[in-house]
């Protein structure tokens, strides 16, 4: 399905599988990134670009417009202190029930200040950091799981970027596992030494070695009886 305005027209088959979900795939000029969610429910998936003139924060508040009050983890690079401000809000405003932040290990030296106001926002229990450049969003309560996969970092993004908004147990499940790992095996706040946070990281992928490979996974998927 693509959303383009008012335009729409089918463009996806169908499969319960979540690398053939349907796709609601859309670009959005808009500053309003509440169109962006005009067809979120279960099991949805969203892609869209952006031109610029909404940022992950936005799509996060849209997100929580639409699931209620929930927990949230967000996973990224940089983050503005603008944009940890408008986090803290949506707590004081019961829209985020819980927050999570995960982040790099360098930050701290690139925004000392900044760290120590979000340590301040958050509180530093709730702060992780690892050896990382991906951006997603975790959003969960008793009748969600949205996991969002950005381009975006938590700051303005004034250029081109690109969204990726999925409801459903596979993707939030595979993330999160992420998430739970680097908060078991990493201390609180912004640790910034690379010997400790390699070591966490390495641990993960050590036990996560055992990929499914796309050869098999079609062997197994078409299988006759």
């Amino acid at each position: 399905m693509v959303i383009q305005g008012s335009k729409k027209e089918n463009n996806n088959s169908l499969s319960s599988n979540f690398r053939f979900k349907t796709t609601d795939i859309g670009k959005f000029n808009s500053s309003n990134s509440d169109i962006s969610l005009k067809n979120f429910k279960k099991e949805c998936r969203i892609l869209g670009l952006t031109m610029g003139n909404f940022s992950l924060i936005d799509l996060i508040h849209s997100v929580l417009k639409k699931t209620g009050r929930a927990n949230v983890v967000i996973a990224t690079w940089s983050a503005g202190i603008k944009d940890a401000h408008q986090v803290k809000w949506m707590i004081d405003t019961e829209l985020i029930n819980d927050i999570k932040l995960l982040t790099d290990h360098s930050y701290k030296t690139r925004q000392k200040k900044y760290a120590a106001s979000i340590e301040d926002l958050f509180g530093i229990e709730n702060i992780r950091t690892t050896e990382m450049h991906a951006k997603f969003v975790l959003i969960e309560n008793n009748n969600y799981k949205v996991a969002i996969r950005s381009s975006m970092n938590l700051n303005a993004n004034k250029t081109c970027e690109l969204f990726e908004i999925d409801e459903g147990n596979e993707i939030f499940d595979f993330l999160m596992d992420f998430v739970l790992h680097t908060f078991d095996n990493m201390k609180a706040g912004f640790i910034e030494n690379s010997k400790i946070v390699n070591k966490s990281i390495k641990l993960f992928f050590d036990k996560n070695d055992n990929i499914e490979t796309k050869k098999n996974w079609w062997e197994l998927n078409n299988k006759t009886e």
